[in-house]
């Protein structure tokens, strides 16, 4: 069987993994790797949790992001209640062995001078809960999606300073370009540990494009749009244009009989379009997404809107500020316009918001009011369609601010704006209006 070069590397990990845990006690795993293997960690997470795999540890991933340090410990504990629920009361695939965990969340065990505290007591006592063997540990992996550094080495510290059960290990990451955590292996150098490690993502996705028929179409094209990926990040412009070639004359030879060889055209003159605009030749970026949408246009009603709606609305909003980066809001209003109307077929509302809000833009530059009061409007009400996590994370803070410079009372109240916007970003928005990034945090660091 030919071996994943995706796995293989996570199986390198796994062995410095289970060497270092049978040579140096710690409590907190800081696992660093250059910027461009952060993908690969996240990988190793889910590898981390799976059955078939050399690691005996009891591993919990928890995906809680951190917004406010003094409520991160009961979002910890709450994902650790929900996990053990679902434990409890699912039912197990064949050879799991289905114990029961007598553990009860407890928020009573908060306290005001340490942020950590609810955290640790309640990790203390579900480890008490549960039977480990002799050389297991509970490993918490803190895949915190918010990346607050300040507040999250408060609340590491704070936890440094108590006394965790001797079953628990934390896991965390940095790059070796922002080693963010090395400020905590000051603190508490007797308990936390690097492990360095180097995936090798770029090579490991070459190789898996080179997987398979080395004779099937699809193998080739893979191993040449991966290979075109590279000389565009590189910026080798002889290799750019030979894998590009590759890539449209393997596309253009297989798309009279199967139309999804269309939509791989238009992802190679798309990445043709963001290297030219990363050399600065915007009017050559536009032409690139010309040929692209063309092609798209060209199989419409051919293809499900799921899988060539995403594709044509990005490309349109692309190719829109693009135009507007040369003072051609007519064109880009276009752009935009085709791009929410791709997004409101797909009910796509994150990527809709951002069309909206780049199609208010535009209409402001091209001195329509009219148009951009409606996209701000339509804009500003698809927000009730997502939760308060994803549009603090989105642009809708953006969008927000663009509407309160315009003169917003013509087409919402006051009282329905207030009415839509607490619940997203919070009681005290209109405090933080000003100030974009407070916005899409909710609130400031404590």
């Amino acid at each position: 069987m030919e071996c994943n070069p995706i796995q293989q590397r996570a199986e390198e990990l796994e062995l410095k993994y289970l060497e270092l845990k049978d040579t140096h006690p710690y409590t907190f795993l800081i696992l660093r790797t250059p910027s461009d293997d952060c993908e690969m960690i996240d990988a190793f997470y889910d590898y981390m949790v799976a059955v078939d795999n050399e690691i005996d540890d009891v591993v919990v991933v928890f995906k809680s992001g951190l917004q406010q340090v003094n409520l991160y410990s009961k979002a910890l504990v709450e994902e650790l209640f929900m996990s053990t629920f679902l434990w409890n009361y699912t039912d197990k695939p064949p050879g799991i062995e289905s114990n029961y965990i007598h553990w009860k969340l407890d928020v009573t065990t908060s306290d005001t001078h340490n942020v950590a505290a609810l955290f640790v007591s309640n990790i203390n006592a579900f480890c008490a809960s549960v039977e480990f063997e002799e050389d297991s540990y509970l490993v918490c992996v803190l895949d915190d999606p918010n990346k607050r550094v300040k507040a999250m080495l408060r609340w590491l510290k704070d936890l440094a300073v108590l006394e965790l059960h001797p079953k628990v290990r934390l896991v965390l990451s940095d790059t070796f370009e922002q080693p963010i955590f090395d400020e905590l292996q000051h603190f508490a150098p007797k308990s936390t540990h690097i492990l360095p490690h180097f995936f090798g993502l770029a090579q490991a996705i070459k190789e898996v494009a080179a997987m398979g028929d080395p004779d099937a179409p699809d193998t080739k094209y893979r191993y040449h749009l991966v290979q075109l990926y590279d000389a565009i990040a590189k910026k080798q412009k002889n290799a750019i244009d030979q894998h590009a070639n590759s890539c449209l004359a393997i596309a253009d030879r297989f798309k009279e009989t199967e139309a999804h060889w269309y939509i791989q055209k238009t992802m190679v003159y798309c990445a043709l379009a963001t290297s030219a605009y990363s050399e600065q030749q915007v009017n050559k970026a536009i032409s690139y997404m010309d040929e692209g949408i063309s092609i798209l246009q060209e199989i419409e009603g051919q293809l499900a809107e799921d899988l060539v709606g995403q594709i044509a609305a990005q490309s349109h909003l692309f190719r829109g500020s693009l135009f507007m980066m040369l003072n051609k809001s007519d064109k880009a209003i276009e752009d935009f316009k085709s791009g929410v109307t791709h997004c409101e077929n797909r009910q796509d509302y994150l990527m809709q918001i951002e069309a909206y809000r780049l199609l208010a833009q535009a209409a402001d530059k091209g001195a329509d009011k009219q148009l951009r009061y409606d996209a701000l409007n339509k804009g500003l009400r698809l927000g009730q369609h997502l939760s308060a996590p994803i549009i603090q994370a989105s642009t809708y803070a953006l969008l927000v601010k663009e509407v309160l410079d315009s003169r917003y009372t013509s087409y919402i109240s006051d009282s329905e704006l207030d009415s839509l916007l607490q619940p997203l970003l919070g009681e005290k928005w209109r405090v933080n209006a000003k100030n974009v990034k407070s916005m899409m945090t909710n609130k400031t660091e404590k």
